[in-house]
């Protein structure tokens, strides 16, 4: 799915992971996307708004001294594309 989001935190030189807030977000989450290529190298910047194909994955974690399962989901990014910039 594609979605429109906002660049929250620093994008830092190597990470593999941006942390977004998508548009039209009543409650302005934060949430951490894992992405598939390295953001800084593409343009990446906090403030910036991109386009993000966005994709589920879902870990399961089994507590092992009770058997309780816990279950992850994780945002992935394959692509982007940039929507605009902040201009100063």
């Amino acid at each position: 799915m594609k979605l429109k989001a906002t660049i929250r935190e620093e994008v830092q030189v190597n990470a593999k992971s941006i942390v977004v807030e998508f548009s039209g977000d009543p409650k302005k989450q934060h949430f951490e996307v894992k992405c598939s290529f390295i953001p800084y190298q593409e343009g990446m910047r906090k403030w910036d708004t991109w386009e993000l194909k966005i994709r589920f994955e879902s870990e399961i974690f089994t507590e092992a001294k009770t058997g309780e399962k816990s279950y992850f989901t994780h945002l992935i990014c394959d692509q982007a594309r940039k929507h605009s910039s902040i201009l100063m």
